[in-house]
């Protein structure tokens, strides 16, 4: 992608890719050398649908602290200090766009404020040897062509079959 001439022209990932890039390249400008776009639905109907990851978070006791650390996670504040490192964007609608290291990053999180639905990348919890796996090469298969939708599901589910259940 920083390569002259560029070997890569459009990347499916997340937005934490571009602490890597910044890395990769300390030249690169974000919204300048690299950038991102809205992905249109397949219809309006369905207004502006965007997915996107995250973490879980998982209590191991019901115990009133667990319950604070939880709640305090859910917060604006609790997760503040990860967005303004970068990579980070937060689901809460009290947050305060300035905390968002770049101009990239605020167009990220203003993009995920204004989708009228999101959902969850469903890859990310599933076993990586389907998520990362076979579902994985399976829908980059469909999208380079080489496989219809048929034979791009089929070869997602086959990931499955090693999967100790």
């Amino acid at each position: 992608m920083f390569q002259n001439p560029p070997k890569c022209w459009l990347m499916e990932q997340g937005d934490f890719i571009t602490t890597f890039f910044e890395t990769i390249s300390p030249a690169a400008k974000g919204g300048v050398d690299y950038d991102f776009y809205y992905m249109p639905p397949i219809d309006p109907q369905y207004g502006k649908p965007m997915e996107f990851g995250g973490d879980l978070m998982s209590p191991f006791s019901d115990r009133p602290e667990v319950r604070a650390v939880e709640q305090f996670f859910s917060t604006f504040y609790g997760v503040a200090g990860w967005a303004a490192q970068g990579g980070t964007l937060m689901p809460q609608k009290d947050a305060d766009p300035a905390i968002y290291a770049t101009d990239l990053n605020r167009k990220v999180a203003q993009t995920l404020a204004d989708a009228t639905v999101v959902r969850f990348d469903g890859s990310d919890n599933m076993p990586g040897a389907v998520g990362s796996g076979t579902f994985w090469k399976a829908m980059t298969d469909w999208v380079a062509g080489t496989v219809d939708q048929k034979g791009a599901l089929e070869e997602a589910q086959q990931g499955w079959t090693n999967v100790k259940k």
